[in-house]
């Protein structure tokens, strides 16, 4: 199936998500029931805007664009919590399993959600090259 854009097929509102926390905490083993709530809002706030402004329109079901919300809300999650890759006695180590700059490939979560897109708009979500110019000697790409 082809998903193309229409403004008129918009169904989402930007004051309702469509995830709770508690299903944000079933998928998302960094957070928990101890982690603010007012946090878990913000994850699933953002998620959800993401949502509103990058997939809706495009006819996805709202079962998948549910999903796809959890689990960038979970995203956001992990980027705060991180998970711990590997932790250590001696010298007190521990490393987390954080990647900068990959925008939603980061996380599980983020590759999850790229994954349940039918559209692919959040795999080239980020992928736009900013362009910058310098008086003195013309234009560079960054």
């Amino acid at each position: 199936m082809a998903y193309e854009y229409d403004e008129g097929s918009k169904t989402l509102s930007e004051a309702l998500p469509l995830v709770t926390r508690a299903e944000v905490l079933l998928i998302c083993k960094e957070i928990d029931d101890d982690t603010p709530v007012a946090e878990t809002t913000a994850f699933i706030a953002t998620a959800h805007v993401i949502l509103c402004n990058v997939l809706d329109g495009y006819g996805i079901p709202a079962s998948l664009l549910k999903n796809i919300e959890k689990y960038l809300a979970a995203h956001f999650a992990n980027l705060t919590y991180s998970s711990v890759s590997r932790q250590g006695l001696g010298p007190m180590t521990t490393t987390f399993l954080l990647k900068i700059d990959l925008g939603f490939n980061a996380t599980r979560y983020g590759q999850m959600a790229m994954t349940l897109d039918p559209t692919g708009m959040l795999e080239n979500f980020r992928r736009k090259r900013v362009k910058m110019v310098n008086l003195g000697s013309g234009e560079s790409t960054v």
